[in-house]
């Protein structure tokens, strides 16, 4: 009875999360009061079947995005505080993130928030059962500035960007005071 009532309340918080896609190149979206844009980047050696980041509006990474490669999701989601939770690497195996400051970072009302480049290395054992991978949340600002000069031009003249992930840097800070002289 325990174990059922326990999966029953899984699978409802796991329901909860909405699946998004990332903006396509070019388009430029109106933000909502109160929302701001995340954009992540992700590194794999391997296509992941999810991503399940938690906030004021869980979200959830469909495949779509996450495929082999680097990739750039480009969202847009209410301000407040967010965590990557889980990755799902396939059908049957799953990351979750233990260490929440790691993986934390803050979306800013009216901005676009850099939180990083989410990396993931997979490896597969000699035992179907077994499966190794590594992750770690870099930050790539430069890179993430290039993808959205060439991507989404007109959304940089409307909106600053910002790092918002783990740890401090003032890359986007320094660029903005340059341009204002």
């Amino acid at each position: 009875m325990r174990l059922s009532l326990f999966l029953l309340v899984a699978l409802l918080l796991n329901a909860c999360a909405t699946r998004v896609t990332s903006l396509k190149p070019n388009e430029v979206k109106q933000l909502e009061q109160d929302k701001g844009f995340i954009l992540l980047g992700v590194e794999t050696n391997r296509d992941l079947k999810l991503i399940k980041i938690s906030g004021p509006q869980s979200i959830k990474l469909s495949s779509k995005d996450i495929k082999e490669g680097t990739n750039y999701l480009l969202v847009d989601l209410e301000a407040g505080t967010y965590t990557i939770d889980r990755v799902k690497l396939d059908d049957i195996f799953y990351m979750k993130f233990e260490e929440e400051e790691n993986w934390e970072f803050e979306i800013l009302p009216g901005q676009i928030s850099y939180v990083g480049h989410f990396e993931m290395s997979r490896r597969d054992s000699a035992y179907f059962w077994r499966v190794y991978a590594d992750a770690e949340l870099e930050n790539r600002s430069s890179e993430a500035l290039e993808f959205l000069e060439e991507k989404y031009p007109e959304l940089l003249k409307v909106h600053k960007v910002k790092y918002a992930g783990p740890g401090q840097d003032r890359f986007f800070e320094f660029l903005n005071s340059v341009n204002k002289e």
